[in-house]
């Protein structure tokens, strides 16, 4: 299942939040939309293309989805971004604990 950050975290090309949230939990996806995640089995974030979603094995696991990226750069800006919170907030770079702690 999937599950959306409350504080959701977008990139300045994401636009029309509410229909990519519905396209992503339909199996739609869009061509250069890049989803980022907290792994709670390794404790990190991760992110991925949308089309990674379509896998079947995913269908049935849980899903934090922290943040939505037009492209892969702005995801990856967009990751930089939540790390230099994390730092600013905790005094390390631990963005996983920071997203999954009370802020």
């Amino acid at each position: 299942m999937m599950h959306f950050y409350k504080e959701l975290y977008l990139s300045p090309g994401v636009k029309n939040v509410p229909g990519i949230k519905r396209k992503l939990k339909t199996g739609r996806g869009s061509l250069d939309l890049y989803v980022l995640t907290l792994n709670d089995e390794g404790k990190r974030l991760e992110f991925f293309h949308n089309g990674i979603l379509k896998q079947k094995v995913l269908h049935d696991m849980d899903i934090n989805v922290v943040g939505l990226a037009s492209g892969r750069d702005e995801c990856v800006e967009l990751v930089e971004r939540i790390v230099n919170e994390a730092y600013e907030a905790t005094g390390t770079y631990d963005a996983y604990e920071y997203l999954r702690g009370d802020r």
